[in-house]
């Protein structure tokens, strides 16, 4: 007899093990059944759209009824069934500083939201001037090509003053020092008891000589930036 666990009660959420699915794991259901989103609340779980995300039959304040994605819900990207769209009032349908301020708000204040953890959760905010997207679009206005909001300083918070528009490239150079540094320093390490300076630049990394000291590495550092970026 084929090794089958099956489980006939709907309320039970665990991994199934079919001869067809030999070591996959499932992910976790996570039943939504209650849960408000904005003005929708979830009403039952009801099957998958055509990415196969699950979808849940929700109703909204007015009395409407629509199958939302889950991951649609949970991020905030639909809160209604259209009946109300906040961003025409602001006159930010369809633009990209309205999509960026909403992430941006989610991230810093939102415990649900993916990022959270790398930015709320460790004290990064907006300042209270932006939590009105009319006021983040007269300061920011719109992006150009493909930049996308950049923190001047990436350990200071949100505001008309640490932000940017900033391409890919610009972005990638300007991040915060990792939390296991022991330099303090972005690009310095420690190796054999001297400081090193790194930087990488078109797929090439490039080194400096063997520093005495921390700051000598971090002088270094700037050196390369100003030689290779």
């Amino acid at each position: 007899m084929a090794d089958v666990d099956m489980y006939t009660d709907p309320k039970v959420y665990s991994t199934i093990r079919t001869p067809s699915l030999w070591g996959l794991i499932m992910p976790r259901f996570i039943d939504r059944t209650g849960q408000r989103f904005g003005k929708l609340v979830a009403l039952e779980r009801n099957g998958t759209n055509r990415l196969k995300k699950v979808l849940w039959r929700c109703q909204c304040d007015c009395g409407n009824k629509l199958d939302v994605a889950a991951g649609s819900l949970v991020t905030g990207n639909t809160t209604s069934c259209g009946c109300v769209v906040p961003n025409f009032k602001h006159g930010g349908w369809n633009k990209s500083s309205y999509n960026t301020w909403r992430a941006l708000m989610r991230r810093c204040y939102n415990p649900k939201d993916k990022d959270f953890k790398r930015y709320g959760a460790v004290g990064v905010t907006v300042c209270p001037e932006w939590h009105e997207y009319k006021n983040f679009a007269l300061h920011m206005g719109e992006p150009k090509g493909n930049e996308t909001l950049d923190r001047i300083d990436p350990n200071d918070s949100y505001s008309v003053e640490n932000c940017r528009w900033a391409s890919p490239t610009i972005q990638a150079r300007n991040i915060r020092v990792r939390a296991t540094s022991k330099s303090g320093y972005t690009g310095v390490h420690l190796r054999k008891g001297k400081w090193y300076a790194e930087i990488t630049s078109q797929k090439k990394k490039y080194y400096s000589h063997a520093c005495n000291t921390v700051e000598e590495a971090a002088a270094a550092r700037k050196e390369l930036e100003q030689r290779y970026w």
